[in-house]
């Protein structure tokens, strides 16, 4: 038992090096094509979506490689969830490892608030003033925080963002102040205290695919020195226990062998309409997430 352990522990250790390796490749293979893209053009996230479904094919034997499953509809399946688990990772990885997509979202984040700037004056907060006033509420204070901010007072939209919060009945659940967090850490990054910043996306990111939320806070950790090891490991074992827990339900299925023939048989059917259902589901997920049409 012990020797098993030990060769399951060395195959996973492989199989996580070499997961890593080919997505060091990825990323070079992702950089290069956003940066010759720059030099025709300002990005846009067409052009990223572009660069990865050029790279992908170059990498989609490495991926699936990586995938120990006998059953070919399993194994298909865990290969999708690869490919989309890998849209999402691939970003925040990319703010640390490619100079050109970091500068490409920082002049996004400028460009935006400079846009919600040029439509704003201090007539507006004046009315807004009369608003928080008249309904000195949770939503009327962060409404002006937003305004303050996008004025480029700091000081009076944290100031805001905090009494709003002080006000809220729901302020210790992160997801019904989660807009109000997030406005605060953009406040902390313009001060250049990105360690606040950095805290309080990790207190609102909701999961894998929050990648919002995943490339602010490489974005503030980059600025703050910080490397692609910095990123929280919240599924870096994804893979292996996936891979880990189909060799078990395959151990399973031979052990209950000796079971009637037609329970076997209807089992086996309901498993194979079963993933032909996700198979479907899976492809019509990634296809939304590209928007790519049937």
């Amino acid at each position: 038992m012990k020797n098993i352990s030990i060769i399951t522990t060395l195959i996973i250790s492989i199989h996580i090096s070499y997961s890593q390796a080919y997505k060091t490749a990825f990323r070079a293979e992702m950089c290069d094509c956003l940066t010759t893209e720059s030099l025709k053009r300002p990005l846009s996230e067409n052009t990223y979506k572009t660069c990865f479904r050029e790279t992908l094919p170059k990498f989609a034997n490495q991926i699936d490689a990586l995938i120990i499953e006998e059953d070919l509809n399993q194994k298909y399946l865990l290969g999708q969830i690869a490919r989309r688990d890998l849209i999402v990772e691939i970003q925040p990885e990319l703010v640390y490892t490619c100079t050109t997509y970091f500068e490409y979202l920082e002049r996004g984040k400028l460009s935006k608030k400079l846009i919600a700037q040029e439509s704003i004056n201090e007539s507006a907060l004046e009315a807004q003033n009369q608003y928080v006033a008249m309904s000195p509420n949770a939503y009327a204070y962060f409404s002006r925080a937003q305004l303050h901010y996008n004025l480029g007072n700091l000081a009076e939209s944290e100031a805001d963002i905090r009494k709003s919060l002080e006000v809220n009945p729901n302020s210790a659940n992160p997801k019904s102040t989660r807009n109000e967090l997030l406005l605060l850490a953009l406040i902390y990054e313009e001060n250049q205290q990105y360690e606040k910043a950095i805290a309080i996306y990790d207190q609102v990111y909701m999961g894998v695919y929050d990648s919002g939320t995943a490339i602010l806070r490489a974005l503030a950790d980059k600025k703050n020195g910080g490397t692609i090891s910095n990123i929280p490991k919240f599924s870096e074992d994804k893979l292996s226990s996936v891979n880990s827990n189909s060799r078990r339900n395959g151990r399973a299925s031979r052990s209950g062998k000796n079971k009637e023939a037609g329970q076997q048989d209807a089992k086996a059917k309901a498993r194979n309409e079963k993933n032909r259902s996700k198979k479907k589901s899976d492809t019509s997920a990634l296809k939304k997430l590209f928007k790519i049409d049937n």
